[in-house]
């Protein structure tokens, strides 16, 4: 069975992510039953990072003990890998002898894609800072859908995403990037609202245009966030500096400050029912005011735990039918054999 990676939201159908969402619901209703199904028993997933983490690292490590496996927490800063010491597709091909999988965040697209080039296990991004966050975009995704109406489908949502679209320059705006490339698959319109400087990167709107031609949704550039407020199910933003990005703060605040805030003024012209979303972690009073960070629209915690669920999902999704796949070679003779073979040796 071939290996697959999740890296790149380009990478998948609609149809496939149809049935990621699926799995993920799935799992989510077994857990609130009080059910961990051990899907991956005796699996072991290891979890490469350079950069801070609480959502990404504690999801997927969580996850994978709550499917019956194991996660290791593998600071790059601890590895051989990395500057001048051993090249990414010799830690590739070391850790996929050992892991059953990889998860890496890492500063650079580049470097996760190179490491599944040589993988022969799955790897899942957990991030690349400026670049990509497939695992956030479809946890996003997966919490729209809890919030819809019942009589709503996906390709009925407006969701507006304001603040630092861009991941030119200065700006960090990978998440954006992320859920607009994989909203435009799923037909949703998307509205971009920011400032000039931070709008969305050209190729980005073109891809998404180009998709949105395919699945009926519409993409939709503003500067003004009242434009299209009365219209949107639901309103998400980034933080707009991060650790490694502190010296911008008086730069973003300037830029962004208050008027990409999503605050109660905003709210006041959007419909009761708007939700509002945050990836985490945020700069409170400044992205989102406190009362509505707080506030009866908020999911931002449900958004948060639903990380995890992601999370078990992706997990189950991308390495239970290569598990299946080996346990069919598995015969009860076999089993039996080198069983008996170790005992000999070891019971004396």
């Amino acid at each position: 069975m071939q290996v697959r990676h999740f890296i790149e939201t380009d990478d998948f159908t609609k149809e496939e992510y149809l049935e990621m969402l699926k799995v993920i619901k799935t799992l989510k209703e077994a857990e609130y039953k009080g059910i961990r199904l051990p899907l991956l028993k005796d699996q072991s997933l290891g979890m490469m990072f350079d950069q801070p983490s609480t959502r990404t690292r504690v999801s997927f490590e969580a996850g994978m003990t709550q499917l019956g496996g194991h996660a290791l927490y593998l600071e790059t800063k601890t590895l051989h890998c990395g500057e001048d010491r051993e090249t990414i597709k010799d830690t590739a091909e070391v850790l996929s002898g050992m892991c059953d999988a990889i998860e890496i965040r890492t500063e650079s697209q580049d470097t996760i894609i190179e490491l599944a080039k040589w993988a022969t296990v799955p790897v899942f991004s957990g991030m690349s800072s400026k670049c990509m966050h497939p695992t956030q975009a479809l946890c996003d995704l997966f919490t729209m859908t809890e919030y819809l109406p019942a009589d709503k489908k996906i390709e009925d949502i407006v969701y507006m995403f304001i603040g630092d679209n861009s991941v030119l320059g200065d700006n960090i705006g990978g998440v954006c990037r992320t859920e607009a490339r994989l909203l435009s698959k799923m037909g949703v319109t998307f509205i971009s609202c920011a400032p000039k400087e931070a709008e969305m990167a050209p190729e980005d709107v073109a891809y998404c245009k180009a998709e949105m031609e395919k699945s009926g949704g519409k993409f939709i550039q503003t500067n003004d966030p009242y434009e299209y407020i009365d219209q949107v199910d639901f309103i998400a933003t980034d933080a707009w500096w991060y650790h490694g990005s502190d010296h911008l703060k008086d730069k973003k605040i300037a830029t962004f400050f208050p008027k990409y805030s999503i605050n109660a003024e905003l709210l006041s012209k959007a419909k009761p029912s708007i939700k509002v979303m945050h990836n985490l972690p945020g700069n409170r009073g400044y992205e989102i005011s406190d009362e509505v960070w707080d506030g009866p629209n908020s999911i931002l915690i449900p958004q948060a735990e639903n990380r995890l669920h992601t999370e078990k999902g992706l997990l189950v999704y991308f390495m239970y039918p290569l598990l299946k796949e080996k346990e069919k070679l598995h015969k009860e003779e076999e089993i039996a054999k080198y069983t008996k073979e170790v005992e000999a040796l070891v019971l004396k």
